[in-house]
């Protein structure tokens, strides 16, 4: 920062003010002392110039004269030697003026004075402007460092200050800096989720709604097509229009709840009934498969949840350990209940999950690579997690290839 800067200041031009006015004073004040000293200094030279005089009279000689002044002098000589030198205009009353002596310790006092105070003013002054020169030069640091704030660069803001006011200031600004960095790159992130967000919804419908606008046209086209192939590709609309309505559905539960516009209504209820909520409409799936559905545990076993939501959360994991397990297999849901944590497994003996698999398998739309199933938009278990997540609890993920999948939901007991 440079000299001309510094003095844009208000603060610094009042401070300089007060410093120019101040040393005026002090002049003055030096100037005022000085004449004070100097008028009594002439009061005592006059007195012993009529002392001397005094002395004179007494026709003393010159060694006794200047032997004898400090001792007291003789009254009634010394009054007569006043009126002598008063008849020649020499007394008290006499200006100091008409004695240059008397001028040249006034002049010594008030120059030597005046230089002297002047130099411990201007030391003084320079020393408080070169600490408000660093104080500003750190001021200065720290609006260019909030400045960045706004665009996400914001950095750590290394005052000299070990104590007081402005370490606190700036130990705020930090933390001020850091958590305004944080919002802006979690909104940067929130962004960018966003833009792949889109992206995916416009893949995912894309799809279903190209075999819609085809079998439309080929409807259209063939007003003569027979009635059984019409009926079978009426189903196969239908069938599309269910997929984007389960998809839109599913995708405006998962955006609800990622912005947290879903209040859960908590309630202490036993997980039998949570359970029997979610395996309802799978019932026709897994008997169309012959397999085996168990349910077993501490079913009777109450925790604080929201019913509706988390058998949403249950049918999404059931129906993919449905879907991953051959016929005649069997899913089983076991509630384990303990004194500080309500676990609930979910296992199957299907094909299991690859190891490198499991990490990806709760990210919205991930799809297997051996996933086969036209039908799969691999929505469902990141959903699942989502609302498991939004009601307090956990879920993992143990599989094994070629012997099973265990999906295990975890909640604190309250």
């Amino acid at each position: 920062m440079n000299i001309r800067k510094l003095y844009r200041n208000p603060e610094v031009k009042k401070i300089t003010i007060k410093y120019l006015l101040l040393l005026i004073a002090a002049i003055i004040t030096i100037s005022a002392i000085a004449f004070f000293i100097t008028r009594n200094i002439n009061k005592k030279i006059i007195e012993n110039n009529t002392i001397i005089i005094s002395k004179f009279t007494e026709k003393m000689d010159i060694g006794d004269i200047i032997s004898d002044l400090p001792k007291v002098h003789n009254k009634e000589d010394f009054s007569k030697a006043k009126e002598v030198m008063k008849s020649y205009g020499y007394d008290d009353e006499m200006s100091k003026d008409s004695n240059e002596l008397i001028v040249y310790f006034y002049k010594e006092i008030f120059i030597t004075f005046s230089i002297f105070f002047i130099i411990i003013f201007s030391i003084l002054y320079f020393f408080y402007i070169r600490e408000l020169k660093r104080i500003y030069i750190n001021i200065d640091d720290i609006v260019n460092k909030v400045s960045s704030m706004s665009y996400g660069e914001y950095k750590s803001i290394e005052g000299d200050f070990n104590e007081g006011d402005m370490a606190i200031l700036i130990s705020s600004l930090n933390y001020m800096g850091e958590r305004v960095n944080n919002s802006i790159n979690l909104l940067t992130k929130e962004k960018e989720n966003l833009k792949d967000y889109l992206s995916d919804i416009s893949h995912q419908l894309k799809t279903p709604l190209s075999s819609l606008i085809m079998l439309n046209d080929l409807l259209k086209e063939n007003e003569d097509m027979p009635y059984t192939d019409r009926i079978k590709f009426l189903n196969k609309c239908d069938e599309q229009l269910s997929r984007m309505e389960w998809l839109i559905m599913n995708l405006l539960k998962v955006g609800r709840l990622e912005a947290g516009a879903v209040v859960f209504q908590k309630e202490l209820e036993p997980l039998n009934e949570t359970i029997n909520i979610a395996i309802s409409s799978l019932k026709e799936t897994i008997k169309s498969k012959s397999q085996n559905l168990v349910i077993t545990g501490d079913l009777d076993s109450e925790l604080l949840h929201d019913k509706e939501w988390l058998a949403e959360a249950f049918t999404n994991i059931i129906k993919n350990s449905v879907e991953h397990t051959k016929e005649g297999g069997e899913i089983k849901i076991e509630v384990v209940n303990g004194p500080l944590i309500t676990k609930v497994y979910i296992k199957d003996n299907g094909k299991g999950i690859p190891k490198e698999m499991q990490k990806n398998i709760f990210k919205r739309f991930y799809k297997g690579e051996n996933s086969k199933d036209p039908k799969s938009i691999g929505i469902g278990l990141s959903l699942s997690k989502t609302i498991i997540e939004g009601l307090g609890g956990e879920i993992k993920v143990d599989s094994e290839e070629g012997k099973g999948t265990t999906f295990i939901i975890s909640f604190l007991r309250k």
